[in-house]
């Protein structure tokens, strides 16, 4: 059988020193060898009739003198860019010569089934013999029934099985659910705002030598109760003690201009100015 297609790779028609090192016309005749081969019976090997083709053919189907085909032929057996066979001289290519014999032995393995070891059996196993390869997974196919009456039975099976869940799997359930419960507890929202008497009492425990840190707490209190406990007015509070902290160690920020200035200092004084008329004159 012909193959319709040749199996080419520019790269390996690239990187071969010999083929690079054949001119324009010595490579564009190599080719059309290439393809003269493929057509051949025995693909790779250039042949006419079973018979390896002539020189002189070889030239009148390339289109070129007997000379100049012979030079050419020459050139490309010395950059062992094509061989000659042992047996009876004809010329060939490697590389196709080698793709065909892959291509035949993968042909008659799959007539065969396949490659032998990856079914786990000897190559000469009886045909009665069953596969020595175990099955890892089980049947998931549910078989198609052939009359009414297996319709009915499978169906009752099913609600049969529905009916009755399986304990391991009710186990399976159970577990998933206890699994999920410690990562829903995880997601809690923000915490209650606290009390007055709840922050005057943490502020006491704070700063419990402060005198006005009472009146802080009430201060602390009636702000964030204006904004519904958020913080800038827009994230929720989470944690009103860290807050109240915070508010502490800011509360000049908060306290009104001028309330804490400290009395401006005195006005230096200046010596007085000469009361002597004639200076104006």
């Amino acid at each position: 059988m012909k193959l319709p297609a040749i199996q080419f790779y520019p790269g390996d028609w690239h990187k071969d020193q010999g083929v690079q090192a054949l001119d324009l016309l010595q490579r564009g005749a190599w080719f059309e060898l290439l393809l003269m081969m493929h057509d051949s019976d025995e693909r790779g090997v250039l042949l006419v009739n079973g018979a390896p083709m002539p020189d002189a053919v070889i030239a009148r189907r390339l289109g070129l003198d007997n000379q100049s085909a012979n030079q050419i032929l020459t050139t490309l057996l010395t950059y062992g860019v094509a061989s000659r066979r042992d047996t009876d001289g004809a010329l060939f290519c490697r590389r196709m010569v080698k793709d065909e014999r892959l291509r035949q032995v993968r042909t008659e393995s799959g007539k065969k089934g396949g490659n032998p070891r990856l079914l786990n059996q000897t190559p000469n196993q009886p045909a009665n013999q069953p596969p020595k390869q175990t099955p890892t997974t089980g049947v998931k196919q549910i078989p198609t029934p052939s009359s009414s009456s297996s319709i009915t039975s499978s169906i009752k099976e099913r609600e049969v099985a529905d009916a009755t869940a399986p304990a391991l799997l009710i186990e399976e359930i159970v577990k998933e659910k206890s699994a999920k419960k410690p990562a829903e507890a995880r997601k809690k929202g923000p915490a209650a705002p606290p009390t007055l008497a709840e922050v005057q009492a943490y502020a006491a425990e704070y700063q419990p030598n402060s005198a006005d840190v009472q009146a802080e707490a009430t201060a602390f209190c009636d702000h964030f109760q204006s904004n519904g406990w958020r913080v800038s007015g827009k994230t929720p509070m989470a944690d009103w003690r860290a807050a109240f902290r915070r508010w502490m160690h800011r509360r000049a920020q908060f306290q009104p201009a001028g309330a804490a200035s400290a009395t401006p200092p005195p006005r230096a004084r200046t010596s007085p100015k000469p009361l002597d008329p004639s200076r104006w004159s």
